[in-house]
């Protein structure tokens, strides 16, 4: 190693270092004790939000899946007939950052008419942002608790969703229909048959997971009021995870953000941000003339060979720039990692072989993404291997059971 390159980690340490693995135990244990104590109604950093939802099967019939996610979203048509669901159609748009809640619905109205042909079937929508789950005329609904992923929507936190959109079809479009809300990481898991874990690495990290009603503190079951399945799917928001050591990096990004102090983890784990947090160290550890990145796509293509390099920036840049991707990508996967094994630990799943299904262009698309995570959970959990999976359509199959599956009396007390 150059001389050079030495005084350049010395700096890139200094300014965002990775994680030992005493750290990353450590973290994991104290994801784990904040998870503990958010279901046993403590204080925690993880909102830990409770769903009244089970694993359940959706009934015959067509319907409207709608994904509104961190960046993207899509409106798939589906049939379900009584051996599976079928998809007939996708259509793929884009999630402004800035929108009010006029706006957003009459976007993806019409995503929806595109699909449906204008006729009024069950709409289930999976939303990526932090939700209060509740029963509305006999469906989940989630009154939005607050824009995260650096997207803002005026006019709808506060408010609940569904019945929000429900009241919009019939006074914009004289359509009455049903329409159903959960949050994607909930989605994910209940269309996941088989796993106890489901996870979003993209635009912004989270976890849901299935656990036992009788390791809910009762005071905190009171979220689930009339409502008595045994398995609880929690939306952990892990997002907020807070106790992991801070750097440089993040404390210059966090206080030019939407929400400062919030979102902690995921402002060195999420899509939403890596390219800001690269953006924030480019003039001390590069080049102040270096460009400013716009979509953390671009540290990936720095990765890749598909970055563009302005002709002014010489060959030692260009290594220091992959150097300093690599290290912003390393981060966010033991991030991830840690707060998996957090999780893991929490249900005692701990040694073998655990399917978690995945979702997230980061951590499927992201240059060694993948093989990261591994790496850092096996540092934590020896005993552990985690079987990672993607199912085509899973978060769909979700959206698609909420929006075919009214709360009925077999799950009320």
């Amino acid at each position: 190693m150059t001389k050079n390159a030495d005084s350049f980690l010395n700096r890139l340490d200094s300014l965002y270092p990775v994680m030992t693995t005493k750290e990353l135990v450590e973290c994991s244990e104290l994801f784990k004790r904040d998870l503990q104590m958010a279901l046993c109604n403590q204080p925690s950093s993880l909102p830990s939000i409770l769903n009244p939802v089970c694993p359940m099967q959706p009934t015959p019939g067509y319907g409207v899946a709608v994904s509104i996610g961190g960046t993207n979203g899509y409106v798939s048509l589906f049939r379900v007939t009584k051996k599976r669901i079928v998809f007939v159609n996708r259509r793929i748009f884009s999630v402004p950052k800035t929108s009010t809640q006029e706006a957003l619905f009459h976007l993806i109205t019409k995503e929806i008419f595109a699909v449906s042909k204008k006729r009024a079937v069950p709409i289930g929508i999976g939303f990526a942002y932090p939700l209060k789950p509740l029963i509305h005329h006999g469906f989940i609904d989630g009154e939005l608790i607050a824009m995260t992923k650096g997207r803002k929507i005026e006019g709808l936190v506060g408010k609940r969703v569904g019945e929000e959109y429900h009241k919009f079809l019939i006074r914009e479009y004289a359509m009455d229909t049903t329409v159903a809300v959960a949050n994607d990481a909930v989605c994910l898991l209940l269309g996941a048959e088989g796993a106890d874990v489901a996870g979003v690495a993209g635009t912004g990290v989270n976890f849901a997971y299935w656990e036992k009603r009788a390791k809910i503190a009762p005071l905190k079951l009171s979220e689930l009021n009339g409502f008595c399945q045994t398995d609880v799917a929690i939306n952990i928001e892990a997002k907020n995870f807070d106790k992991i050591p801070g750097t440089q990096l993040r404390k210059r990004i966090d206080g030019k953000s939407m929400d400062p102090g919030g979102s902690l983890s995921e402002k060195e784990a999420g899509g939403a941000y890596l390219h800001l947090i690269f953006n924030a160290g480019a003039p001390d550890l590069l080049d102040r003339s270096f460009p400013l990145l716009t979509k953390t796509d671009e540290i990936n293509d720095m990765l890749t060979g598909a970055y563009v390099y302005p002709k002014t920036i010489s060959l030692e840049v260009k290594s220091h720039a992959k150097m300093f991707a690599e290290r912003i990508f390393r981060r966010s996967s033991q991030i991830v990692a840690l707060e998996l094994c957090g999780i893991l630990q929490k249900i005692g799943k701990t040694t073998g072989v655990v399917p978690v299904i995945m979702e997230g262009g980061i951590f499927w698309r992201a240059k060694n993404y993948s093989t990261l995570v591994p790496y850092y959970v096996h540092q934590i959990l020896p005993d552990l291997i985690p079987s990672f999976t993607r199912i085509y359509g899973s978060s769909r199959k979700g959206i698609a059971t909420l929006a075919r599956n009214p709360y009925t009396t077999n799950n009320q007390v």
